[in-house]
């Protein structure tokens, strides 16, 4: 079975019914409905399912992201890695308004933030802090839980601050529709429009970021061994894995590796940006409860050494991008994801990322050989074996070579 992650979607539509952004919901499962779990880590999960897992260009395109925040959260630095031209910031209707609160939402604000009030009601505290509305950005009214009186209440409220955009939610009938409109509402939202639909992803772990960052900093013109270190310090898993893998690969190395500084040293920087790439695809495998994921990865790993033995062979020195080639030729099938999508997220050459998305390149018949190698393909196999000058034997020496060096990685 996959571990599967989920994201719940509500759009929300302007006078004209036409989609202007998309509330988003935390799920997880199928069942269409909040679970039983604390608001603030219903908030981080349905972020990093978003942006890390799915891609929130899937989820709402180039829309508006409506998410919820509690007040402790609204506290904490988590910002600087959205999007402010597409992500609005809900206050949830509990959240004590305090000067602190205050300055911190203006904060948010200079950075581009829109923000929205969820479950408006006219509190005492509003009244209190007549200077949040000057920060505000939409007003979310609720049809079901506020009566005609109470809406009206909030109408002459919200009408001294004309910047302010008025969205009626949980509309569920045309005379609902037409009331909000008539009543000064810009945008709409409930299941007179649309019911919570639900997307669904392959989970990928959370620390592919990490990983990135790491990749990013060997990409450098002069790479700091000390910054790469302490990245690598930041993901247990990863620093345990990779001084696993120095201590039982033939590095040359001592008996033990006790420090990922030393393990840099040892390896040099050219195996560990080749061994990160590696070793972000075990750890796709690793979370992932689904025989069909790991299957594809130990693919991908015979594939790789596989390009490699062959560029090697016919005259690339080190192999490395053809080892790329092979490593990532299964990664759209293993994330459930179009190249188009997986492409901006990895520093691959322009050669590679053609390669990729099955453009007809120098390196595709390295690619074409290592498949048809692991398919018993003796047609394809003979045909390109032929072409780079490689004997039957050669040929079955590399395919035995290549899958040792993957069930060595099982372990």
């Amino acid at each position: 079975m996959e571990y599967l992650i989920f994201v719940g979607r509500q759009p929300i539509l302007d006078k004209e019914e036409s989609i202007f952004g998309y509330e988003l919901l935390y799920r997880n499962s199928e069942q269409n409905s909040f679970p039983n779990i604390d608001p603030e880590q219903a908030t981080i999960q349905l972020l990093v399912n978003t942006f890390l897992s799915i891609g929130v260009d899937q989820i709402s395109g180039k829309s508006k992201s409506f998410i919820n925040f509690t007040g402790e959260l609204l506290i904490k630095d988590i910002f600087s890695s959205l999007e402010p031209d597409s992500v609005v910031i809900e206050i949830l209707e509990d959240v004590e308004i305090t000067p602190v609160l205050i300055s911190r939402i203006r904060e948010i604000k200079q950075d581009g933030f829109q923000l929205a009030l969820d479950d408006f009601i006219v509190q005492d505290q509003y009244a209190l802090h007549t200077e949040l509305f000057e920060l505000i950005d939409y007003v979310k009214v609720d049809f079901l839980a506020v009566d005609d009186n109470g809406r009206r209440g909030i109408e002459r409220f919200i009408k001294k601050y004309p910047h302010i955009r008025m969205l009626a939610e949980k509309i569920e009938t045309e005379e609902q529709f037409q009331i909000a409109k008539n009543s000064g509402y810009d945008l709409f939202q409930g299941y007179f429009f649309a019911k919570p639909e639900i997307i669904k992803g392959v989970e990928i772990p959370s620390n592919l970021n990490l990983h990135m960052q790491i990749i990013s900093k060997l990409n450098d013109s002069d790479p700091n061994i000390d910054e790469i270190a302490n990245l690598i310090l930041h993901d247990i898993s990863l620093t345990y894995k990779l001084l696993r893998l120095i201590n039982t690969m033939n590095f040359n190395a001592p008996k033990s590796v006790g420090s990922v500084k030393q393990a840099i040293v040892l390896i040099g920087l050219r195996e560990l940006k080749k061994w990160m790439r590696i070793l972000m695809l075990l750890d796709i495998s690793d979370h992932s409860s689904s025989g069909r994921v790991k299957a594809l990865v130990s693919y991908s790993m015979s594939r790789a050494k596989m390009c490699a033995l062959v560029a090697i062979r016919t005259g690339y020195p080190n192999g490395d991008e053809h080892f790329f080639v092979g490593l990532f030729s299964l990664l759209d099938a293993i994330m459930k994801r179009t190249w188009d999508d997986i492409l901006p997220m990895f520093p691959f050459s322009e050669e590679v990322a053609e390669t990729l998305q099955g453009k007809n390149t120098d390196m595709t018949p390295y690619l074409e050989l290592a498949i048809a190698t692991e398919r018993f393909d003796m047609e394809n196999i003979n045909k390109i074996s032929k072409r780079f000058g490689l004997s039957k034997e050669e040929i079955i020496a590399f395919s035995n070579k290549a899958n040792h060096w993957a069930r060595q990685l099982e372990r």
